[in-house]
């Protein structure tokens, strides 16, 4: 079983849509649909935006259904100017920018930075390059912030050194690392984090979520 996660429904669209026998169930608020895809169980799950909509959705994935591995999809902001708007980010490595380094040296169970199982991130790599699909592999900052100016996103990348900025996948990380069930996040650029892009946010999520529905689609047929 393979547990596919992301904080919007537009990013899943597809992906339940090529769902084979899918059984859909509803826990804590939200629908978990299951069902084959291509030729492997899967189980997709929109688990809404923050990190403890992430947290709690992908424990109850973890509990109910048993996963194998996760891989969460999604967009992001940029911090890095290694990437660029549509590049996809393989997160190799996740952190929070909103947890102080006092709490996470002296409270646990916290960890400075989560890290994504190296095979999966050795599968998107390759699928990515395969599909002509843009990509940088690197660590990636969560926190409750959409980060929408410069001092902000200049802020976060001198502490974290992250390529791209979100909300949900270091919850995922950190919650999939306790439960040790193997791991990948990854993210389309959909904006530069500094409120300078004028995108059609909705139009780009639709767009992005094909994409990244073809790359997950092949990373299922070799995990």
């Amino acid at each position: 079983m393979i547990g596919i996660i992301s904080a919007l429904e537009p990013e899943l669209r597809t992906l339940c849509a090529a769902l084979e026998g899918r059984v859909s169930e509803r826990h804590s608020a939200l629908e978990y649909h299951s069902g084959t895809l291509d030729g492997a169980p899967c189980v997709v799950c929109e688990c809404g935006v923050g990190k403890v909509n992430a947290a709690l959705h992908a424990q109850i994935l973890i509990d109910l259904y048993r996963p194998d591995a996760i891989v969460f999809t999604g967009v992001a902001g940029a911090l890095s100017p290694e990437v660029s708007f549509a590049d996809t980010v393989v997160g190799d490595e996740l952190v929070y920018h909103d947890i102080s380094d006092f709490v996470i040296e002296n409270f646990g169970p916290l960890q400075p930075a989560y890290r994504s199982d190296s095979r999966l991130v050795s599968i998107a790599d390759g699928v990515c390059a395969a599909l002509g699909v843009k990509r940088v592999v690197g660590r990636i900052a969560t926190g409750d912030v959409f980060v929408s100016s410069a001092a902000e996103k200049t802020d976060i990348f001198s502490r974290t050194g992250a390529l791209c900025t979100e909300m949900e996948g270091c919850a995922v990380a950190h919650t999939a690392t306790l439960a040790g069930v193997p791991f990948v996040v990854l993210r389309a650029i959909s904006d530069m984090a500094d409120g300078s892009a004028k995108v059609d946010f909705p139009a780009f999520v639709e767009s992005a979520s094909k994409t990244s529905a073809a790359v997950v689609r092949e990373m299922i047929r070799q995990i």
